[in-house]
């Protein structure tokens, strides 16, 4: 069944680094006002946004941003 917020979620982090990272930012936030992405989410892509400008620490960010999109997946089933 198609699940509009990991559509969005998917689409917003396949972007960091390809769109300007305040696009993303204002991009995640309107959709977290209008209820689709939650705070957990948002952490998420704040993760990877900030996991590209983090040198060595990015994988290791990459790898928490993973975690825990995996937990969000496991809760949403």
């Amino acid at each position: 069944m198609f699940n509009l917020r990991d559509f969005i979620k998917k689409g917003l982090l396949d972007a960091v680094g390809k769109m300007a990272d305040y696009q993303v930012i204002l991009n995640a936030v309107g959709w977290h006002e209008k209820g689709v992405l939650s705070e957990e989410n948002l952490a998420e892509i704040n993760v990877l946004i900030e996991a590209q400008y983090a040198g060595g620490e990015g994988v290791e960010a990459l790898n928490d941003a993973e975690e825990v999109g995996a937990l969000n997946e496991a809760d949403s089933i």
